[in-house]
C-alpha cells in the first residue's frame, strides 16, 4: 500500500511537472500539429505560409485570451480573438515567448519557479505549435507593485556565496515588507561567462520567494574559454538563452510595460575606440523588434526599459550613438512614463535625459557585487545593493537603494576632513606608498586651489543616489550650518585607500570619482553635528558619526577570495 501510493504521488508530481516539459502534448508547452500542416486552431484559420502558431488560452476556462504580443525574437504580433497567434519565423529564431499580460499571473517554472514565458522552437518542424495556459491574478491587475533591480551580481566560481548568503537572503527578507514584488538583474550575472556559474546563479535564484527575470551584461557574452570576445554574437548568447530564455523580451504589471533587451554590441569596436567588449547600441533587427513591441503598448502606460550598458550621454569610448540610442529614446517618450534601469558601471548615478520636452530618468544602479566582491561598497563608495521602486498605476511613486544588510536609512556616509584612513595590516600588498601613492585626508589632497580648496574642518558626505531633487545639509547645536556644497569629480578616499593599501589593487582601479560627494566646513569643529539629506519624495535621511578607518569592512572575509 505505501509503495502504491508513493508511486501514485511520483506519478502526479510528473503530471504536475510535465508543463515545464517543452515536448508534452497539451496546451500549456505544445499542441497538436508539430511535423505537419496546421490549418485551424480554435476557430482561426491557418495562413498557409505560416510557420509559427499556437494558442493562448486562459488555464481555468480555456478560453482563448485576445491581445497577447507573442514573438519570435525578431517579429511580434498580437493573439486574435481567438487567441490564436500565427507568423512567419525568422531563419535565425530559436525561441518563442509572449509577453505577461498585466491581468495574469506570471507563470513560473514547476521545475524551479524561475519565470518561464518561452519554449524553444524545434526547427525541424516545417509548422512548430507552440500553447500556452495563463492564469488570471485572483486579485485582479497590479495597480500597486514593487521593482527590485540588481546590477552585476558578476559572481565567479569563488564568490558566488557571497551573492547566496548576502544578497539573496536580503532581497527575500525586503520583499516581505513590500506588495507584488519582482526582480530583475540589470546585466553581467556572471563573470566570465562559464557554464558552471551559469548553473550555479541559477541554481541560486530557482524557487525564490520572488520571481527573478533576467538582463544579459556584456561579461555574460565572453568566450568561456579565455573571457575574449572571440566569439560570434549567436554563440555569445547560448548560455544566457540556456538558462533563462530570451535576450530581448518583455512582460506587463499593473499599468507598466517592462523591457529586458541586450544593449551589448558584442564583437564590434566602441566609436570611442575601446575593446569590442563595450560597444554599446542595438542591432538593427533589435531595434525593429523594440519597434513592434511598444506598438502594442497603449500611450497612457509607464515604459520601463531595462539593459546593462549606460545611455548616460552616449559618449565616447562606450556608447555608439548612431547605433539606435536616440531613437530608442525617442520611442520612449511617446509614453506617459518611461525609465532606463542600468548597470555595468559598478557605481551609482542618476541622469535625466530631456527628449522632447519628456523626461526619461536613467538609473544607473550600483553593483550587487560592489567592486568585484572585494570589499562591501561600490568604486564610489556606493554599497553594494539594489534599487527598490515602488510604483503605482503608471507612476514610480518612491524608490531608494537598498544596501545589503543595511534598513533603508543608510545613504549617507560621513567623512572627516582632517582624517586620514589607515588599517592595521595595511600594505601588506606591497604597493608604494610614498608620493601620489600615500595616504592622506580629504584635506591635505583637496585642500588647495588647484586639488579642490576643501576648507580644514569640513564634513565631506558621500550621499550616494543624490539627485537633482536632492538637498543635503550639516546642522551644529540644532541650527541649519547651511546647505553642503558638491564636491565634483573628486574620489571617496576612505574607499580609495582600502582598495590600495589594504586589498592591494592598482591605483588606476581603486576609487571612481562620481558627482555625490558633498562638502561644508564645520561652524563649531570637535562639536557634534549631523547632516541631513532630504530626497525630495518626503523622506530625510540623517548621520550624526564619522566614519572611521574600517571598522565595519571584514578584513579576512574579504580577503580570502584574492
Amino acid at each position: 500500500m505505501r509503495y502504491l501510493i508513493t508511486l501514485c504521488a511520483v506519478l502526479l508530481m510528473a503530471a504536475s511537472c510535465s508543463d515545464d516539459n517543452p515536448g508534452s502534448p497539451g496546451a500549456s508547452p505544445g499542441g497538436p500539429g508539430n511535423g505537419g500542416s496546421v490549418t485551424e486552431i480554435n476557430g482561426t484559420k491557418i495562413d498557409s505560409r505560416t510557420t509559427l502558431c499556437g494558442l493562448i488560452s486562459d488555464a481555468k476556462s480555456g478560453t482563448g485570451i485576445s491581445g497577447v504580443m507573442v514573438s519570435d525574437g525578431f517579429n511580434c504580433v498580437q493573439t486574435d480573438a481567438n487567441g490564436v497567434y500565427q507568423l512567419v519565423r525568422d531563419s535565425r529564431a530559436t525561441i518563442v515567448f509572449y509577453s505577461t499580460p498585466a491581468e495574469y499571473e506570471v507563470y513560473r517554472s514547476l521545475q524551479n519557479g524561475l519565470p518561464y514565458f518561452y519554449r524553444p522552437i524545434n526547427d525541424r518542424n516545417p509548422v512548430f505549435r507552440q500553447d500556452f495556459k495563463l492564469t488570471r491574478l485572483a486579485g485582479g491587475k497590479e495597480t500597486k507593485f514593487t521593482l527590485f533591480c540588481l546590477a552585476d551580481p558578476q559572481t565567479s566560481a569563488g564568490n558566488v556565496y557571497r551573492f547566496v548568503d548576502e544578497t539573496l537572503p536580503d532581497v527575500e527578507s525586503t520583499a516581505k515588507k513590500n506588495p507584488n514584488v519582482y526582480a530583475v538583474t540589470l546585466g553581467d550575472i556572471t563573470d566570465n561567462n562559464r557554464k558552471d556559474i551559469w548553473t550555479k546563479m541559477k541554481e541560486a535564484m530557482s524557487n525564490r520567494s520572488v520571481a527573478f527575470f533576467q538582463t544579459i551584461g556584456n561579461h555574460d557574452h565572453l568566450n568561456e574559454l579565455n573571457s575574449s570576445v572571440a566569439t560570434t554574437y549567436w554563440k555569445s548568447i547560448e548560455n544566457f538563452q540556456n538558462a533563462f530564455g530570451p535576450q530581448n523580451y518583455s512582460f506587463d504589471r499593473g499599468d507598466v510595460h517592462i523591457v529586458c533587451m541586450d544593449n551589448v554590441l558584442h564583437g564590434e569596436k566602441a566609436e570611442g575606440g575601446r575593446t569590442e567588449e563595450f560597444a554599446c547600441g542595438f542591432y538593427d533587427w533589435q531595434y525593429e523588434w523594440l519597434k513592434q513591441d511598444l506598438a502594442y503598448v497603449p500611450k497612457d502606460k509607464m515604459v520601463i526599459l531595462c539593459a546593462h550598458i549606460p545611455f548616460r550621454n552616449g559618449g565616447a569610448g562606450d556608447h555608439s550613438k548612431s547605433r539606435y540610442h536616440t531613437e530608442t529614446l525617442n520611442l520612449l517618450a511617446g509614453f506617459a512614463e518611461a525609465h532606463l534601469m542600468i548597470g555595468h558601471s559598478h557605481y551609482n548615478e542618476n541622469k535625466i535625459h530631456t527628449v522632447n520636452g519628456k523626461e526619461i530618468y536613467e538609473h544607473i544602479h550600483g553593483a550587487v557585487c560592489g567592486q568585484f566582491w572585494r570589499a562591501s561598497f561600490n568604486a564610489d563608495g556606493t554599497p553594494n545593493g539594489y534599487g527598490i521602486y515602488e510604483i503605482d498605476g503608471a507612476h514610480i511613486a518612491d524608490w531608494y537603494y537598498k544596501a545589503t544588510g543595511k534598513n533603508r536609512d543608510f545613504q549617507i556616509r560621513a567623512y572627516d576632513s582632517e582624517h586620514t584612513y589607515t588599517h592595521p595590516r595595511m600594505n601588506e600588498n606591497g604597493l608604494p606608498l610614498s608620493g601620489k601613492y600615500a595616504p592622506y585626508c580629504f584635506q591635505k589632497k583637496y585642500g588647495t586651489i588647484l586639488t579642490g580648496n576643501l576648507p580644514s574642518n569640513s564634513v565631506v558626505a558621500n550621499v550616494w543616489n543624490c539627485d537633482p531633487d536632492w538637498t543635503v545639509s550639516l546642522w551644529q547645536r540644532g541650527e541649519k550650518v547651511g546647505d553642503m556644497k558638491p564636491f565634483l569629480n573628486k574620489q571617496d578616499l576612505w574607499v580609495a585607500y582600502w582598495f590600495y593599501e589594504v586589498y592591494g589593487c592598482g591605483w588606476n582601479s581603486i576609487s571612481t570619482a562620481r558627482d555625490h560627494l558633498f562638502y561644508l566646513q564645520l561652524k563649531y569643529p570637535g562639536e557634534a553635528f549631523e547632516v541631513q539629506a532630504d530626497d525630495g519624495r518626503g523622506h530625510t535621511y540623517k548621520v550624526t558619526e564619522f566614519t572611521k578607518d574600517y571598522d565595519g569592512v571584514l578584513y579576512d572575509f574579504v580577503m580570502k577570495d584574492r
